[in-house]
C-alpha cells in the first residue's frame, strides 16, 4: 500500500526535477493545435487540425455567415447531436469515441467570397478536447494583429519565466533545503493540503481504478497526487494530464512525477499501487474552484477522467 505523500517529500518533488522527467513523448498533434483559426482564400492542402474530447461539446464560431443546411460530417455515427445557425455550428461527440481517431466536417458560408467552402480534420483526444473554435475569415484590422502579437508575447515571457524557475530549481539541494531555497515555502503558510479521496469522482470506463487524491498548494503551485491500481494486463505510464477547469479553461502541467510505469495487478493478488504527481505553477489567487484532471498514456487510448479536484484556500 502506498504511503500518504506528506508535506516534505512533496516540497521534494516541487524542488526536485529528476533527469528523465523531461524526456520526449510522441508528438502530440493537439499540443500545438489552436482554438483561433485563419482561412485563406486559397485552400491549404491539410485541413486545419481540431481537437475534439469524447462527450465534450464544441462549437465552431465563424466571422461570416454560413450557406444553411451546407454541414456536412463524414461520420454522423461519431455524434449524438449537431446544430446550425447562422455564424456558429455545434457538434457534440460520443462519449465512446476512441482517441486518436480522425474524421473531417466541412461547412458551406452564405457570400461569394473565398473561400467559398472549408473544412476541419477532427482528431479525438481524451483531455485536450477544445470547446469552441474561432474561424476568421474576413480581412483583419491592423488592431487586431497587434492584439494578436501581445498576446503571443505574453505567452512567450510565460514561458520564460517557467524555464528560468524550473532551471534554478535544478541547482538547489533535495529535501526540504531546496523548497525552501527555491522560494516554494515561506514561513506563512508553507505547504497546505487536502484529502480529496471521498471528494473526487470517477469517469466510468477509467483505464485505472482511483484509489486516493490529495491535493496541495504551496507558494506559486499547486499540485495533485493520485494513487492509481493498474487493473489491466499491461502497465500503463502517464505521458500527459490537464486540468479544465470550472469554465471550460485548460491548465497545462509542468512534466509529470515519476514517469515509472504502474504495473497490473496479478490475479488473486492485491495490486501494488502507483501514483502520479500533476504539478502547475499558480499565484494565491489562482487555481481556484473545481477542476476535472485527465491523464492519458503515450498512445492516448488509456485515460483516466477524476472530477471535482479542489485546491488548498
Amino acid at each position: 500500500m502506498l504511503p500518504a505523500f506528506p508535506a516534505g517529500l512533496l516540497a521534494l518533488a516541487l524542488a526536485s526535477t529528476p533527469a528523465d522527467v523531461s524526456a520526449a513523448t510522441s508528438t502530440d498533434e493537439c499540443e500545438a493545435a489552436s482554438p483561433r483559426i485563419e482561412l485563406s482564400a486559397t485552400h491549404g492542402r491539410n485541413p486545419p487540425v481540431v481537437c475534439i474530447g469524447p462527450g465534450l461539446p464544441i462549437t465552431f464560431r465563424f466571422d461570416s455567415q454560413l450557406k444553411q443546411q451546407s454541414l456536412k460530417l463524414e461520420d454522423r455515427g461519431w455524434f449524438e447531436d449537431w446544430s446550425s445557425g447562422q455564424q456558429t455550428f455545434t457538434l457534440v461527440p460520443r462519449d465512446n469515441l476512441v482517441a486518436g481517431k480522425r474524421t473531417n466536417v466541412e461547412v458551406c458560408f452564405a457570400d461569394e467570397a473565398a473561400p467559398a467552402c472549408t473544412s476541419f480534420e477532427l482528431i479525438v483526444h481524451p483531455g485536450l478536447g477544445m470547446q469552441e473554435v474561432k474561424v476568421l475569415r474576413q480581412v483583419r484590422p491592423a488592431a487586431y494583429f497587434q492584439q494578436v502579437a501581445e498576446d503571443a508575447e505574453a505567452n512567450v515571457q510565460q514561458c520564460r519565466a517557467e524555464v528560468k524557475q524550473l532551471r534554478a530549481e535544478r541547482a538547489v539541494p533535495d529535501g526540504l533545503r531546496g523548497a525552501i531555497a527555491s522560494g516554494l515555502v515561506d514561513g506563512r503558510r508553507g505547504i497546505s493540503l487536502k484529502e480529496l479521496t471521498w471528494d473526487v469522482t470517477a469517469k466510468e470506463g477509467n483505464a485505472l481504478v482511483k484509489r486516493s487524491v490529495t491535493s496541495y498548494r504551496a507558494k506559486e503551485r499547486v499540485a495533485v497526487e493520485v494513487s492509481l491500481l493498474n487493473p489491466g494486463t499491461v502497465p500503463w505510464t502517464a505521458a500527459g494530464a490537464v486540468l479544465r477547469g470550472p469554465k471550460g479553461e485548460i491548465l497545462k502541467p509542468l512534466p509529470l512525477w515519476p514517469i515509472e510505469p504502474i504495473l497490473p495487478a496479478a490475479p488473486g493478488v492485491k495490486g501494488e499501487l502507483g501514483r502520479v504527481v500533476v504539478e502547475l505553477i499558480a499565484t494565491e489567487k489562482e487555481a481556484r474552484g473545481s477542476y476535472t484532471l485527465v491523464l492519458w498514456d503515450a498512445e492516448r487510448q488509456r485515460s483516466v477522467t477524476l472530477g471535482n479536484v479542489t485546491f488548498p484556500q
